[in-house]
């Protein structure tokens, strides 16, 4: 079971939020093989008060993800 993980990319200029994909019995590094620090974690809210980021997703995450799902599908 995995679940998802947003957090700042210090990376990118204007500030944007990425999106890891963390196993549930593992979730401190994402599937990427990035240490996630709790402290940098970004929770959206339900009622959209916050600062909006635009979202970006890990590529290297969701290739991992689409090859188990390519292999359970066999």
């Amino acid at each position: 079971m995995y679940e998802m993980w947003a957090e700042h990319d210090p990376a990118v200029s204007p500030p944007a939020v990425v999106w890891h994909v963390v196993a549930k019995d593992d979730s401190m590094a994402s599937l990427c093989g990035r240490f996630l620090e709790p402290s940098q974690r970004v929770v959206p809210t339900a009622d959209d008060c916050g600062p909006a980021f635009p979202d970006r997703y890990c590529d290297p995450c969701l290739v991992t993800v689409r090859a188990v799902m390519a292999e359970t599908a066999r």
